[in-house]
């Protein structure tokens, strides 16, 4: 029984610590007409990048389990695009934090960080766009972050992960 319930507990924990992404999409959307789905084409002179390739193989294989099919631009019902959005965050190195007594006087002194990190990372971003309307009707936006330094297989493994939690809620359920 202990067993049971420590092993049900670091599930739960598991799970708590879990981001989820921040998903948007129209409410007056009928999402079962699409039945198929071609990427948005990209810039001429664009190459794609490994992390591009792993998230167009991905995207096929999460929405083809949806039900989806993969077919040419011209015969899409539904577009995809994609991207990482780079970002930054700042992290402070040093400072500190310091109490003194005297026989007369008290003190507390405080520094700030003697230096700042500048950390990069990126976010994935996925939009589905209905062609004939030109109009963007579902995007997800990762809240974890994509590393510059991890390495491919953490990043195949991240990418895996994070469209799966992001693709979770499409088709979005109708609200009764």
């Amino acid at each position: 029984m202990f067993r049971f319930l420590s092993v049900l507990l670091c599930l739960v924990s598991l799970t708590a610590c879990t981001i989820r992404p921040a998903t948007d999409y129209n409410v007056d959307q009928d999402f079962s007409q699409y039945k198929d789905f071609a990427f948005a084409p990209l810039a001429e002179d664009a190459v794609l990048s490994i992390d591009e390739q792993r998230i167009q193989a991905e995207l096929v294989k999460q929405l083809q389990a949806k039900g989806l099919q993969a077919v040419e631009l011209e015969q899409a019902d539904m577009l995809v695009a994609y991207r990482i959005d780079e970002a930054t965050e700042l992290e402070a190195i040093g400072g500190n934090f310091t109490f003194g007594m005297g026989s007369r006087h008290g003190m507390i002194g405080v520094s700030s960080p003697d230096r700042y990190k500048e950390r990069k990372y990126g976010k994935l971003v996925v939009e589905f766009i209905d062609p004939k309307a030109k109009s963007l009707i579902w995007r997800s936006i990762s809240q974890s972050k994509l590393g510059e330094t991890m390495g491919p297989e953490r990043r195949a493994e991240f990418i895996q992960k994070q469209l799966g939690l992001m693709l979770e809620s499409y088709p979005p359920k109708p609200e009764a």
